[in-house]
């Protein structure tokens, strides 16, 4: 039996006809006329000058081209902030303005302005400074500057503090009454920035506003849905030529709201988390060719580097959880620091807490925390600030900096705390009939990128399961006489903990799979359960620790040491309703303990000693532990021995009815239980299971 990580809600109830689903999935995203809704264009975009201060920037711009004064782009390293300086770079470029980016150091210098940077600008004589997707935090840095005569024009959309900085002019959605849609990314500030600059449409930065505004989550609506519409058109005969050679490098069936969410958007992150945003944002404002070309087989050589760093960080994090923690705090200086945030969200995910990836340098560690459920991790860190240097986020995701002293301190205490939890939720748009469905259906939404589209499937038999790539599950599954492949990425539990033939419910999307010019539809999961009695065979598996660590907590191990060691076998096949049989582990010669000869034999060597222990047993006679401790027990039960302190010694007595050891007794009706478990296909014990007790 599997139970769901999270509580299923449908919003439709019933099982949805093929023909209804496009519909419906509209209706359940509040999109009354999809039609409408995926051509909005320009004239949903809100006009930049309802931006507070945006007159104020533009007539700063303009003066600073007129008399060439030298401009710096400050932006930051992931793909919300890489897009936001290419935005600006390449319309400044375009006005033949003297602009210059810059990128903090993503391991020294952390996220934003920070005092040493801005006293480099100072001496690098800037005369203007243009923040994106950050600043709104910065206000003795961004003091510093304007004391020091090189003004700061500020766009950001992060949250704000009371205190604002003391900059020349703030562009951000949440500061400007007039401006009707809030919920904007960085680049779309930039963007808008670029719009007033120009002074008209800036159609051939939209893809780059785009790409921004999907990476960095931004709620699909309003002009949020317009900007991606107009860009995706954009892409698809862009005339940058660093996003053509992506796409050329990145083979996508479809360009869509999901090919940028995940493919396009973590190739441009990677080189960020690797500190090497600079090379992303080189290949976004390049027009040489040459340059290009290098510049993508660099960024395709980060994008690999950067996955084979979360894998090892990964292992290593997984190494380090405590089962009992309430909250997981691992910490290392073996984790590379660029992909711990991506860490904690799988070991979350996996194993269903909230974690904390902390990477240790020197006295100081950093960490990246996820949250699993509706626990608030920005809370918890309220709650132990006390012991951290710095931190911020939100309650879903956060960072933090303490001292590497701190560390067990800091995990003791969070898991103090009393967290109150509700079950997780997973809204699930509609139960489907797979074999209702047809790829045209699929196809459709694929095309509006309704990838977060989840669906409930239940009754689904597991054919076959396999893992393919290290660390990715593919079951196929069948379904009224059809065949369908269902895919988990990431992790291994499903291949552990389902067996053929078992029954499941699977929540999850669904995409069209194309291998070898054949067309097929396949399930991502997301969650599932199994609701009857597993029994999964795993007795002729030599690895069986690396099983038993993926093994979901509710399974009981089978084999002999289980029904050796348990006093009542019949107790746990009345509890449990997940076994999972194992290899023998004992190998111990039942012979020895319920054949009469052989215990008689062992009697009469005993009582030629005058003493002895336990461990002389086992030496002299060359038995097991486990056989060792049981002969005492028949013995004793039987009234042959004598107890002088750690001593045993033979009583002089020559009878005795073996039958009269309740031991003895329970040795022979064990040994049925290890031979049946060893004898028995899988198949038949589960039957047995079923009948015998009801599962």
């Amino acid at each position: 039996m599997i139970e769901s990580k999270y509580l299923w809600t449908k919003q439709i109830e019933g099982i949805v006809k093929d023909k209804d689903i496009f519909e419906l999935i509209n209706k359940n995203r509040d999109i009354h006329d999809h039609e409408a809704f995926f051509s909005m264009g320009i004239e949903a975009i809100h006009s930049p000058f309802l931006l507070n201060d945006m007159d104020k920037a533009v007539d700063r711009i303009n003066k600073a081209i007129e008399l060439n004064e030298k401009i710096l782009i400050f932006g930051d390293y992931d793909c919300d902030g890489i897009t936001s300086v290419s935005i600006m770079y390449r319309v400044l470029s375009y006005k033949n303005a003297d602009v210059h980016y810059q990128i903090p150091d993503r391991f020294s210098d952390g996220y934003g302005l920070n005092l040493d940077i801005a006293k480099k600008i100072v001496e690098d004589d800037y005369d203007l400074v243009i923040t994106v997707d950050n600043g709104i935090s910065s206000i003795e840095e961004i003091s510093f500057l304007q004391d020091n005569q090189i003004d700061v024009i500020l766009t950001d959309h992060h949250e704000f503090k009371e205190t604002l900085p003391n900059a020349y002019a703030i562009l951000h959605s949440k500061l400007s009454n007039l401006y009707p849609f809030k919920e904007i990314a960085g680049c779309m500030v930039a963007f808008k920035f670029a719009w007033a600059i120009k002074g008209e449409f800036p159609e051939e930065l939209s893809d780059l506003a785009m790409i921004g505004t999907i990476a960095d989550l931004m709620p699909l609506e309003d002009e949020n849905q317009a900007i991606v519409n107009i860009g995706l058109k954009q892409l698809k005969k862009t005339s940058n030529l660093g996003l053509r050679k992506i796409l050329n490098f990145s083979d996508l069936d479809i360009v869509n709201q999901t090919s940028i969410a995940f493919q396009i958007a973590p190739k441009i992150n990677s080189s960020g988390r690797l500190n090497k945003a600079r090379l992303a944002i080189e290949l976004l404002i390049t027009d040489d060719i040459k340059k290009a070309n290098d510049l993508i087989l660099k960024i395709e050589e980060n994008h690999v580097l950067r996955k084979k760093h979360t894998e090892q960080s990964f292992a290593i994090a997984e190494n380090l959880v405590n089962h009992l923690d309430q909250v997981l705090v691992l910490s290392s200086d073996k984790f590379h620091e660029g992909v711990i945030g991506i860490c904690a969200q799988r070991i979350s995910e996996k194993y269903q807490k909230p974690t904390i990836v902390l990477t240790i340098d020197g006295d100081i560690a950093k960490g990246s925390a996820r949250t699993f459920g509706q626990i608030s991790i920005l809370d918890m860190l309220n709650k132990t600030s006390d012991l951290l240097e710095r931190y911020g986020g939100h309650d879903q995701a956060a960072g933090m900096q303490l001292k590497t002293e701190n560390i067990d301190a800091f995990r003791k205490r969070l898991n103090q705390l009393d967290i109150e939890d509700q079950e997780p939720v997973l809204n699930i748009d509609m139960e489907i009939d797979l074999s209702d469905v047809r790829k045209e259906t699929i196809r459709k939404l694929q095309e509006k990128s309704f990838h977060t589209a989840l669906f409930l499937m239940n009754d689904l038999r597991v054919v076959r399961k396999q893992i393919i790539g290290k660390n990715h599950v593919k079951l196929t599954l069948e379904y009224k006489n059809l065949l369908f492949d269902a895919i988990k990425f990431n992790s291994l539990e499903y291949f552990y903990n389902l067996n053929e033939n078992d029954l499941i419910d699977v929540c999850g999307g669904l995409t069209i799979n194309r291998f070898r010019n054949i067309e097929s539809i396949q399930i991502m999961i997301n969650d599932l359960r199994c609701k009857h009695l597993q029994v999964i065979d795993y007795r002729h598996s030599f690895n069986t620790v690396e099983i038993q660590d993926n093994l979901y907590s509710n399974f009981v191990v089978l084999n002999d040491e289980t029904i050796l060691k348990t006093k009542d076998i019949t107790k746990l096949f009345e509890k449990y309703r997940s076994f999972a049989l194992f290899p023998k582990f004992l190998n111990i010669n039942f012979n020895q303990i319920i054949d009469r000869n052989e215990l008689l034999k062992i009697y009469m060597r005993l009582k030629k000693l005058q003493q002895f222990t336990k461990f002389d047993i086992m030496n002299i006679l060359g038995l097991h532990e486990d056989v060792a401790n049981i002969i005492i027990q028949i013995f004793d039960e039987l009234h042959f021995l004598k107890t002088n302190k750690k001593y045993y010694s033979i009583k002089e007595k020559n009878k005795a009815d073996l039958s009269s050891s309740k031991t003895y007794n329970l040795m022979l009706d064990k040994k049925k239980a290890i031979d049946w478990l060893y004898q028995s296909t899988s198949d038949k014990i589960k039957n047995y299971l079923e009948v015998q007790y009801g599962l």
